[in-house]
């Protein structure tokens, strides 16, 4: 998976619960491994991924984020959602989510993500990552 997301969907990077388990957040368990990455970078593995491409539900036009080429995959490697564009709403207005770090960016960068996502799980999901941080390296 990772040689396919170099070399079509560059730059990218893996936010979520899928996230927080690769950082070592004892979580239960990731329904799917989420990937952020540009239009362009979606649209090619949309065309890369096409036999796995399963009917995305829509996304409702006022939630606290949306991305302009939305994808969810069944692949070899598990369930897999790619958001090409994402846009979260911040003081108002939907603006594009800059995320620092590559591919597996930092505890406080998940941190930050999570926080501007806002949702109830997105927030509890904060809490167990201020823990983890909080505790420092095992």
């Amino acid at each position: 998976m990772r040689s396919d997301l170099d070399a079509k969907a560059a730059p990218w990077s893996v936010i979520g619960s899928g996230a927080l388990i690769l950082l070592g957040v004892s979580l239960a368990r990731a329904s799917d491994l989420d990937i952020v990455t540009s239009v362009e970078g979606a649209g090619r593995l949309r065309s890369a991924w096409a036999g796995w491409l399963c009917a995305a539900d829509a996304k409702a036009p006022d939630g606290p984020f949306r991305s302009d080429d939305f994808a969810r995959y069944e692949t070899p490697w598990g369930p897999v959602e790619v958001m090409g564009g994402l846009r979260v709403v911040q003081d108002g207005a939907l603006k594009p989510l800059v995320i620092e770090g590559g591919p597996l960016p930092s505890a406080a960068e998940q941190l930050r993500i999570l926080r501007l996502f806002g949702r109830p799980k997105d927030l509890a999901k904060a809490a167990q990552l201020e823990t983890f941080i909080a505790r420092g390296p095992a």
